[in-house]
């Protein structure tokens, strides 16, 4: 049967009495107790009424013969012993016993517990030597009994001790009261400091010792630097100690089992010993870990600081600090002043750090700092979350007019007058950054320039579109958005209208994590060289007739061609019969804008840039589903298209990315800026694209080229430094003019490009409004990382021979 114990009654705990100077005499009642293997309640006990409080009580309400209760300031102990049912004990007799709630009819119950915690009976009996047992026969109790017990209490657990109640044999009794010796806080490496765990002898008989060890879980961590115990015999009163040391050979908590053999009934005196090592060379960081926060990809995180401060008893001296763990190449240490450094308590250094991270999602390293502490190392734990932002990418819209001034859409009514600045407000998605507009003049009363720019910024010595008088005309322009998505179109000629259609968007950046694809952010695929897809003057046709358009025609492979959502055209309007417009657009009948890419007059050649949207062709015989645009024509006139590069869905890999700037002059060959003079007949300057406007992963540039007062009709053709001439032209400027156009350009490996002049002699102008970058970007040099440059693609022109009239 498993039992547990019921105390008989409650008493509040008395302070112990004052040590008698010498033994107790004859008779005796004393209770000793040992516990082991329990815990909390491990220990040697003994009380007798001249050093605590001891109570007995005979023929007990439930039965037991015998009962004794021990109090000792903080700890109490009872013990109740009944022979089984009927019976007495006899001297000399030793009695099976187990744990019970009352007395058993065939066996002796024996119940012990310590501070509350009982001994429960798991199936194997203790045993109760009985060494004396007087009764008074007309009352059956005890005059005198004396015995000595051993109590299994399941486990490793055990109970033992000694019974006297009025008896003249004496006993042994051996005390160390708390069994928990804990050291607390120890410097690991170091001598700790020291703690004596006292031993007692309160017995009437003497108490010899014997060898005292260490074993458990961390013996090494103490050591025994003191015994005046081990071989000695005590008497009452008399007591010894044991000297540990801590030897701390590892960081947190560490425990031993400390014994001590006797003669006892216990047979020997246990404690627990516990200590928690410390670095005695230790410092604390100004946070548990840096923590670089989202990052876009392939961008350098703001830096952060994290300050050691010394916190040990020890100076603690650095080592080279190094970044180590799952991602050191995300990380870099810009400021180190620990490494080398010696710290004392409250003395400080500082490490700075950033992050790159080239993967979407989180990552992680390590500043590892060796030094002399006892772990070896100081180790600051970095993280950072990779993003990806698609900065730089392209969305097409379809065209429409955001500003006329003649209506007054966008801005007030009226024309611009001379040196006057309107300023618009374009509603754009919040991750704009640019946008590419297409900019008319008209009804100039005077000639002039118009100069296009982001609003809150000094207006740049550039010109965007320049005009004559009474002209109408437009230009391409990729402008940079200022304050609260504002631009503003400063006029510097006579009272103008001004028109802008807007045609696309290039992002600042947003976040479209965890997937890697954005759907609609584009990159540009600028292509080696330029190429011609439409002449409708080698069509054997005539000129498109107004009301009609064609279809511009690109195909690179079954692995582009899905995936291409824009073309960056030059498109001109040559051998005009009349005053009109051409419109650019994805080429549906059903959807031409209410705008015009290019105005022309009779008899011109009119050239502009424009990046459109495309869509599969329709009716285009071999030709269908291919990337295409169209071109419509308001009167008769030629057109030609030539491609310069192309923008995907997002999908491709390795095209580029745009930055928008302030437009910046870098070539004017009336001051010999950028090229000495002007290009005379079959001239062709070299013009390098300056530091200041390109970086190590610059590919391509976003450009508004003017031709200004050609000595004769004549066109102009830019292309990259180290690649053959195309067979295409930019500008067609007349005589006299002042001719504008965008254009997008690669650079060559010397980072330069080529204007050529076909005839008389003419100078040139260029203004840089943005750039075209690699992506992934090249890594700064420190970093060790690179980036693959793409390759221009070059498309087979497939536009059909064929002349379609706009239904």
């Amino acid at each position: 049967m498993i039992c547990a114990i019921t105390l008989l009654l409650s008493l509040t705990v008395a302070p112990g009495a004052a040590h008698a100077a010498q033994a107790p005499a004859a008779p005796y009642t004393a209770l000793t107790m040992h516990f082991e293997g329990w815990g909390y309640i491990d220990g040697s006990f003994s009380y007798e009424a001249s050093r605590n409080t001891l109570e007995v009580y005979q023929q007990t309400p439930n039965g037991y013969a015998l009962m004794m209760r021990g109090f000792n300031g903080s700890h109490w102990h009872l013990l109740d012993v009944t022979p089984p049912i009927g019976t007495r004990f006899t001297a000399g007799t030793s009695y099976p016993a187990q744990p019970a709630f009352s007395p058993l009819a065939h066996t002796t119950v024996l119940n012990v517990s310590g501070d509350g915690q009982g001994c429960d009976y798991y199936g194997t009996p203790g045993t109760l030597n009985v060494a004396q047992a007087d009764y008074d026969d007309a009352t059956g109790k005890f005059t005198a009994f004396a015995a000595s017990y051993s109590m299994p209490c399941g486990g490793d657990r055990v109970a033992k001790g000694e019974i006297r109640f009025q008896s003249g044999l004496g006993y042994q009794a051996t005390d160390n009261w708390e069994s928990r010796a804990q050291l607390g806080p120890q410097p690991a490496g170091q001598a700790g400091t020291p703690q004596d765990l006292t031993v007692a002898v309160n017995g009437t008989q003497p108490t010899t010792f014997g060898a005292a060890a260490l074993s458990g879980a961390n013996p090494g961590a103490f050591q025994i630097s003191a015994n005046t115990c081990s071989g000695r015999t005590l008497s009452y009163g008399e007591t010894c100690t044991l000297s540990i040391t801590p030897k701390v050979s590892a960081l947190g908590e560490q425990t031993a089992q400390l014994t001590l053999a006797e003669d006892s009934a216990a047979g020997r005196l246990t404690w627990l010993l516990s200590l928690t090592g410390f670095d005695p060379r230790d410092t604390t960081p100004s946070s548990a870990y840096f923590d670089l926060g989202p990052v876009p990809m392939y961008d350098t995180s703001a830096p952060k600081t994290m300050t050691l401060t010394g916190a040990g008893m020890l100076p603690i001296t650095f080592g080279k600090a190094s970044l180590t763990g799952p991602n050191p190449d995300f990380f870099k240490i810009t400021d180190d002043d620990c490494s080398f450094k010696t710290l004392a308590k409250g003395q400080t250094c500082s490490i700075t750090a950033v992050a790159r991270p080239t993967t979407n999602g989180p990552a992680g390293a390590v500043i590892s700092l060796p030094d002399d502490s006892f772990a070896g190392s100081t180790q600051l734990s970095l993280s950072v979350n990779g993003f990806n932002d698609h900065r730089g990418t392209y969305t097409p819209l379809p065209p429409s007019r955001v500003m006329d001034t003649r209506s007054g859409t966008g801005v007030r009514k009226g024309t611009v007058g001379p040196n006057n600045v309107v300023s618009l407000q374009i509603v754009m998605p919040s991750d704009a950054s640019a946008v590419v507009l297409n900019v008319t003049a008209t009804e100039a009363a005077a000639g002039g320039y118009v100069t296009v720019y982001p609003t809150g910024v000094a207006r740049p010595t550039a010109s965007s579109l320049n005009y004559t008088k009474g002209w109408t005309g437009a230009n391409s322009v990729t402008v940079q958005l200022g304050a609260n998505g504002r631009v503003d179109f400063y006029n510097a000629g006579g009272p103008v209208h001004l028109i802008a259609d807007v045609y696309g968007y290039y992002s600042k950046g947003r976040d479209t994590s965890p997937g890697p694809i954005c759907v609609g952010c584009g990159r540009y695929y600028p292509l080696a060289q330029p190429v011609r897809l439409t002449d409708t003057r080698d069509w054997g046709v005539g000129r498109v007739p107004g009301g009609y358009y064609v279809n511009a025609v690109a195909s690179w492979n079954t692995t582009i061609n899905p995936h291409v959502r824009a073309f960056a055209v030059n498109v001109t309007a040559t051998d005009t019969i009349g005053g009109g417009y051409l419109t650019a657009w994805n080429g549906w009948p059903g959807s031409l804008p209410d705008t015009s890419t290019l105005n022309y007059t009779p008899k011109a050649t009119v050239p502009n840039f424009a990046v459109v949207p495309t869509t599969g062709c329709s009716e285009c015989g071999s030709a269908n589903e291919l990337p295409s645009i169209g071109v419509y024509t308001s009167a008769g006139a030629h057109i030609i298209v030539d491609i310069v590069g192309f923008y995907d869905d997002g999908w491709l890999p390795d095209g580029l990315r745009f930055s928008p700037s302030v437009p910046t002059r870098i070539a004017d060959t009336r001051d010999g800026l950028g090229w000495p003079s002007r290009l005379g007949p079959g001239a062709t300057a070299s013009i390098a694209a300056p530091g200041s406007v390109t970086n190590a992963d610059t590919r391509a540039l976003a450009t508004n080229v003017t031709a200004v007062l050609p000595t004769t009709a004549t066109y102009l053709t830019v292309w990259p430094s180290g690649a053959v001439r195309p067979n295409t032209s930019n500008l067609n400027p007349t005589a006299g003019s002042i001719v504008p156009n965008a254009v997008q350009t690669m650079i060559g490996t010397d980072g330069k490009f080529n204007v050529f002049n076909a005839g008389g002699s003419c100078d040139v102008v260029v203004d840089v409004v943005g750039t075209f970058y690699q992506y992934p970007p090249s890594a700064p040099s420190s970093w060790n990382t690179s980036s693959a440059s793409p390759a221009g693609v070059v498309p087979a022109a497939q536009s059909p021979a064929r002349v379609k009239q706009l239904r």
